[in-house]
């Protein structure tokens, strides 16, 4: 029993040891051109023929950054072994602190399409196990340059995920197949989320080939990066239209795949926030609101960026008419709420003025628009009038109803767009009411009941306001003539 429990015990501590690496690279970002040495990576596998330094080969010539690289089939000279299955492994990495993990590396690749080429994998247990990193024939900014051919048939003896970089230079021959070789060196890179925090990562490029077609360059490899992804740079621009609408338009970068909006604007309920994109909010009240955007994604650090929008709005007030003999004078006033910084004021005055106050107007409608740094630019409509005062008020001491268009009716006779409180009354010589009126435009006919009066002389009683000016009461004797 004891000797099974201590079989047992070795066995357990063999794994152990088996699938952790130790002593792993754990400063970051960690950097290797291949300048002075092999970086502490190792080649190993079935027809290895990596080799480290500088090539020169028909295609490969350089390295793809300084004078020395790795690279498949030697140095020098256009072939790679054939029926290879090899690999160039990385040293140990330790992750515990690495929070979005990124790679980048530059490669060149002169392989038989479809057939031969490379791969790029992880090992989280001391290379038991091998996982392929990353899709192919997919681009955004975090994955570049990463795995055009799947599957790539000869790493099969390596893998059962065949996704891979493969393809040259050259045109087709015969049974040799061409074409979406990398031309030159490229830098490929992707996230690896799968690897936040892990202790104890490996990393090996695979290389597999066929046993015909192997007369070309193979695939090289130089300035790996590994670290942190790029964070995300939170930011926005919006429009707004003059009722308090906002347009929000993300412009963050790298490429955020989420989003949280807050407007700042808690009277507005649910609609205070928002994970669109793109989202719009109407704005409750006037006021200055600190605007928060967070993005997220697609596998790098967050970022959170606040900007202020000031939403007003404007009202006008007439402050003098428009004089009723030049038509000039008048003057109206805009005020401002939601904001006391600096605004530009606009009238469609002609020609525009551009102050608080616009001054010397005809009567008409006019429309301001105020507009300022980071304010929504809001409008608004004021009247100026016409001050008929100047014109005065007159009560004729007769009229003719004779229909002849001439002085037919009886009321007052100047500015009567000034009357406020209006109101005539007219009375026979018993004292009996024969017409009365609010409407200063309304004129007596000299009927009563719709039935023409004998009489011919009446007492009329006005009353009425002109603005500025004190209720004024008059009265007279009217004259009908027939």
């Amino acid at each position: 029993m004891k000797k099974t429990l201590f079989i047992f015990l070795l066995v357990l501590m063999a794994r152990w040891s088996f699938s952790q690496c130790t002593g792993g690279i754990n400063s970051f970002p960690y950097t290797e051109g291949f300048e002075t040495s092999t970086g502490g990576w190792t080649t190993g596998g079935t027809g290895n023929d990596w080799a480290w330094g500088t090539p020169a080969k028909p295609v490969i010539n350089a390295a793809g950054g300084g004078t020395k690289c790795w690279t498949t089939g030697g140095l020098t000279g256009g072939s790679y072994t054939n029926s290879e299955a090899s690999w160039l492994q990385s040293p140990c990495f330790d992750f515990s602190a690495l929070q979005y993990p990124f790679v980048s590396f530059k490669i060149n690749w002169e392989t038989e399409q479809q057939f031969d080429g490379a791969s790029f994998q992880y090992s989280i247990d001391n290379g038991n196990t091998w996982i392929t990193i990353g899709p192919a024939n997919y681009s955004d900014c975090m994955q570049k340059n990463w795995f055009n051919q799947d599957p790539v048939t000869y790493l099969s003896p390596l893998t059962t995920e065949r996704r891979g970089w493969s393809g040259n230079k050259q045109p087709t021959s015969g049974s040799c197949r061409g074409g979406n070789g990398s031309n030159g060196w490229l830098t490929a890179q992707t996230i690896m989320p799968g690897l936040a925090f892990r202790p104890s990562v490996l990393f090996r490029f695979i290389f597999g080939a066929g046993s015909i077609c192997n007369n070309y360059d193979g695939f090289a490899v130089d300035d790996i990066y590994i670290g942190e992804a790029p964070p995300n740079q939170a930011s926005f621009t919006y429009i707004c239209d003059d009722l308090g609408k906002v347009s929000f338009t993300n412009t963050s970068i790298l490429c955020p795949t989420s989003f949280q909006w807050d407007f700042g604007d808690p009277l507005s309920g649910a609609s205070n926030t928002s994970t669109q994109e793109n989202p719009t909010h109407s704005f409750t009240a006037p006021g200055t609101y600190t605007i928060t955007l967070t993005v997220n994604g697609p596998g790098n650090a967050p970022s959170t960026i606040t900007g202020e929008v000031t939403i007003i709005s404007v009202s006008t007030t007439m402050l003098s008419a428009a004089d009723c003999q030049t038509n000039t004078g008048g003057s109206i006033m805009a005020t401002v709420t939601g904001t006391n910084g600096a605004v530009n004021y606009t009238w469609n005055t002609n020609p525009p003025q551009n102050t608080k106050t616009a001054s010397n107007l005809p009567a008409g409608i006019y429309t301001v628009t105020v507009s300022g740094t980071d304010i929504c630019p809001a409008k608004a409509n004021g009247e100026v009038i016409t001050d008929f005062s100047c014109m005065g008020i007159f009560f004729p001491s007769g009229f003719t109803p004779n229909s002849d268009g001439k002085n037919d009716g009886f009321g007052p006779l100047g500015g009567l767009s000034s009357l406020r409180n209006y109101r005539l009354r007219i009375y026979n010589r018993w004292g009996q009411e024969v017409f009365s009126t609010i409407d200063p435009f309304k004129k007596w006919d000299g009927k009563v009941k719709d039935q023409p009066t004998d009489g011919n002389v009446f007492v009329w009683l006005a009353e009425f306001e002109i603005a500025g000016k004190p209720k004024e009461t008059r009265k007279g004797v009217l004259a009908l003539i027939r």
